[in-house]
């Protein structure tokens, strides 16, 4: 039962948040890994790292020291740095890990993204630096099905994440992508998939939707970065998890932005926010803890 402040620090001290961003990057960053590690170590338990640009896995291989007291997930995100929808870049990082990896679906590369976006790199997300992203046309989108179908490359994307029981993530493709990309790995008994942010404004996933998908076996993730960078109410939040039901929730920080808070900052802001606004002690724990856990194990 959570009385205080430090009954929320000590749920977020077992979390394990899914989404974080570190540098090096092409964009400016808060933190590289060994910064995350030192300042985060103690705070909550592990987290995921992701990069729209690079795979993460070998930021891990060189700090192996680090898993002895603080989980590190890696990824790759299939953008047009990596090849878009290239399984030898899976296999590749997933191969410098021994954990599942996860995998996210194209994000800044996503024609669905670019096409609701003037800039490749959203100017909210390095306020107060002098970075100068591309011009979404200048951006080749990728799509990731053809007459509501998965594409073969898709397809293949799907295959081997089923085959190294990988982790996959729905990127900001658009919502019609991602229910069909969910669809297709659940008939292909995927376990492990991630509907990224679908809450976010230019996904915009409708709740009923994320229901389904929900039965269908997908975690339905909501990001700390929706309510603070995104500026989506709190309101609308708390009755998403309502509607589709917090056992079917991850919560992530999706921090690292130069002018974010730490991701145990910015976890223990929102738990506190999402408490004081009607969700209980016991829904906390299982989005912060209980179920990222189960996605990773």
């Amino acid at each position: 039962m959570i009385k205080n402040d430090k009954d929320i620090k000590d749920i977020v001290k077992q979390a394990i948040d899914l989404h974080v961003h570190v540098g090096p990057e092409v964009m400016p960053r808060k933190y590289t890994l060994p910064q995350l590690v030192k300042s985060e170590a103690g705070k909550m338990a592990g987290v995921a790292i992701k990069s729209h640009f690079f795979p993460t896995t070998p930021f891990i291989k060189e700090i192996p020291s680090i898993q002895k007291n603080f989980k590190v997930v890696g990824s790759i995100t299939l953008n047009n740095s990596v090849g878009g929808l290239n399984v030898e870049a899976i296999r590749a990082t997933a191969a410098l890990s021994k954990n599942p990896v996860i995998v996210w679906m194209p994000t800044t590369s996503a024609k669905n993204y670019l096409d609701k976006s003037e800039y490749e790199i959203r100017p909210e997300w390095v306020k107060g630096t002098s970075f100068k992203p591309r011009e979404s046309k200048e951006v080749a989108g990728i799509t990731i099905t053809k007459n509501n179908k998965l594409t073969p490359d898709s397809q293949k994307v799907l295959d081997v994440v089923k085959e190294m029981d990988l982790i996959l993530a729905t990127g900001h493709v658009s919502w019609e992508e991602a229910k069909k990309l969910v669809i297709d790995a659940s008939q292909k008994r995927i376990k492990r998939i991630i509907l990224t942010h679908p809450i976010y404004q230019l996904i915009d996933m409708p709740v009923t939707v994320q229901r389904e998908l929900a039965t269908l076996g997908a975690m339905v993730e909501i990001c700390y970065s929706m309510y603070s960078i995104d500026k989506i109410k709190l309101e609308k939040i708390v009755a998403q998890i309502k509607s589709v039901g917090p056992q079917y929730f991850i919560i992530s920080s999706d921090v690292g932005q130069p002018a974010s808070p730490s991701p145990s900052e910015a976890l223990f802001e929102f738990a506190e926010l999402l408490f004081k606004n009607g969700i209980k002690d016991g829904d906390l724990h299982q989005m912060l803890v209980i179920n990222p856990r189960k996605l990773i194990s």
